[in-house]
């Protein structure tokens, strides 16, 4: 009996060495629970003592939790215009930081361009799936019981199992992937603006692309394409994050998490339009021409920040802004800027113009 439980527990690990892990939010909160629950003395003093150590710790463990959400990528903190508003999380706005011509020049490009209705994404949808995905090597626990009972190799009974767990995985992310398709369906019910995609070489747009790069201190090559997106009268964009908690696996072919966003208005907006940070107060951030809007979706790291959730409210005039994601590495086309991209070409052509 008890070599048929070593072989149970050493098949359970065999296949939990397989599966999705989840990634370093969840793991952390979960540390943060265990130190929570140390063993403590009976002894009245030294429980008290052990009571004020332990929250002492827990507490230590939250700023240092916050202190490594707050490592975000350097950026240009003499750029002119750049003023703080809120502190941890770091956001900014950057003042002129598009001027009225640079404006107009983006404007026009996108309107001239294909806009279609924004896209969105189930982010996150392989985390949420791989963590139900441990449950898996249950359901092969039967047949291998019975193989051991019937006196089987070990190995046929492991073989067996492997077999068992791989078509069984096959059904779960093939309905998993089935579910996240349906939900986002869902979700763009949640988002009714339009959007175009450039591709910096126009006076605008380049100029954006080139003053990102400045602020940032980052190459272009790690930016997605300027993304122009119009709001018309009564639109809205509902409360969500620009960072992924499954951005290793979901967003691997696009430069992996997204770690700063930079929102450019492009005109002003005299009522609605707000950019609203709800767990933060709310903060809001009103709509004026030029003026720019730099937050950090995720640390350095890749870290998801869920303090900048965000929204954009009912826009009651229209509104249209200019957005630049900046990835942890390389975003290739169609995503980010081609291959041959050089900022100084589309300026180039406009001073010989």
């Amino acid at each position: 009996m008890l070599f048929k439980l070593c072989l149970l527990a050493q098949f359970v690990n065999i296949i939990h060495s397989f599966q999705f892990h989840p990634t370093a939010p969840l793991c952390a909160n979960r540390c943060f629970v265990s130190a929570a629950e140390a063993p403590v003395r009976r002894i009245s003093h030294a429980h008290s003592l052990h009571k004020r150590e332990a929250c002492k710790a827990r507490m230590a463990l939250a700023v240092d939790s916050q202190t490594n959400l707050d490592a975000h990528i350097p950026i240009d903190l003499e750029y002119p215009g750049l003023r703080k508003i809120y502190s941890s999380p770091d956001i900014y706005i950057i003042e002129d930081f598009l001027t009225g011509d640079e404006c107009d020049s983006i404007m026009e490009k996108a309107l001239n361009s294909n806009m279609q209705r924004s896209p969105v994404a189930y982010a996150g949808w392989t985390e949420d799936a791989g963590i139900w995905s441990r449950l898996l090597p249950i359901g092969a626990l039967p047949t291998v019981n019975t193989m051991l009972n019937e006196g089987r190799d070990p190995l046929e009974v492991a073989a067996a199992g492997l077999a068992i767990l791989g078509g069984l995985s096959a059904v779960f992310w093939g309905a998993a992937y089935a579910w996240a398709s349906w939900r986002t369906l869902g979700l763009q019910k949640l988002r009714t603006s339009t959007s175009v995609t450039l591709d910096g070489t126009g006076p605008g747009d380049a100029a954006l692309v080139a003053k990102a790069v400045r602020l940032l201190r980052s190459p272009w090559s790690t930016f997605e394409a300027p993304t122009v997106i119009r709001y018309e009268t009564g639109q809205v964009l509902a409360p969500h994050f620009d960072a992924n908690r499954g951005a290793k696996v979901e967003d691997a072919n696009r430069g992996g998490q997204t770690v700063a966003t930079l929102l450019v208005y492009l005109n002003t907006v005299a009522a609605g339009g707000r950019t609203a940070f709800g767990r933060l107060g709310p903060l809001q951030v009103d709509p004026r021409r030029g003026a720019a809007l730099l937050f950090f979706p995720a640390n350095a790291d890749g870290e998801f920040d869920e303090r900048t959730e965000h929204e954009g409210c009912v826009a009651e005039d229209g509104k249209m802004v200019a957005r630049i994601w900046r990835h942890q590495g390389r975003v290739p086309p169609p995503f980010g800027l081609a291959d041959d991209y050089d900022p100084a070409r589309p300026a180039a052509s406009a001073a010989s113009a």
